[in-house]
C-alpha cells in the first residue's frame, strides 16, 4: 500500500509538470516583450489589390508579439476578403464602423457596427463592405507573421504600387499557408 501511494504521488508531480512546464517556457520566451501602443494613424501602411486599398501593419511579429499580430484598413463599398481559409492561424474581425456580408463556414451573416467574428485556422471565411461608405475593419491572426503575406502582396505605401495578378496573389497566398476557395 504504501508503494501504491509513493507511486501515485510521483506520477501526480510528473503530470502536474507536464502543465506547468509549457507556461512556465512561453513566459521566458516572451519576456523581453513590454507590449506596445499603437495610435489609429501609426503602423506600417501596405497597398494591397488594385493599390487604393491600404492596410496598417499595427502589431507584428518583428517588434516582438509572438502571439498575435494586428492590422486595420478602410475598405471602400463593395470590396473585401475572397473566401479563403488560413492553415496555419487562427483570425479575428472587429467591424468598427460601417457593415458588412461575412462567410463563415457555408453560412452568411450580416453583421454592423461593433461586430466581432472570430475564425479559427482551416475555416473558411471572406466578407464584404455592403455599407454606402467606407468600413473600418480591425483584424489580426494568432500567431503572429501572417501580417508578412500583406507586405509581399502589397507595395509600402511610400513606393510605387506594383500590381498582382490573381495567380501571383495565389501564389503568395498558398507560400503563407493560405487557399482561396475560387
Amino acid at each position: 500500500m504504501k508503494s501504491r501511494r509513493k507511486f501515485i504521488g510521483q506520477s501526480s508531480m510528473g503530470l502536474l509538470s507536464l502543465f506547468t512546464f509549457p507556461v512556465h517556457a512561453l513566459s521566458n520566451a516572451t519576456s523581453d516583450f513590454g507590449g506596445l501602443v499603437v495610435n489609429d494613424a501609426e503602423g506600417e501602411k501596405i497597398r494591397i489589390r488594385d493599390g487604393t486599398a491600404i492596410v496598417r501593419i499595427k502589431i507584428a511579429k518583428a517588434q516582438g508579439s509572438q502571439s498575435i499580430c494586428f492590422l486595420s484598413e478602410s475598405v471602400r463599398p463593395g470590396d473585401g476578403a475572397p473566401v479563403h481559409k488560413h492553415m496555419n492561424e487562427d483570425e479575428f474581425l472587429f467591424f468598427h464602423k460601417g457593415s458588412g456580408i461575412v462567410t463563415l463556414g457555408e453560412k452568411q451573416y450580416e453583421v454592423s457596427e461593433g461586430a466581432v467574428i472570430l475564425i479559427p485556422k482551416g475555416v473558411w471565411h471572406g466578407w464584404q463592405n455592403i455599407s454606402n461608405g467606407n468600413t473600418e475593419v480591425r483584424f489580426g491572426y494568432s500567431p503572429s507573421g501572417f501580417e508578412g503575406y500583406f507586405r509581399e502582396v502589397g507595395s509600402p505605401f511610400d513606393q510605387p504600387f506594383i500590381p498582382k495578378t490573381m495567380e501571383e496573389r495565389r501564389a503568395i497566398a498558398k507560400r503563407w499557408g493560405m487557399i482561396y476557395k475560387d
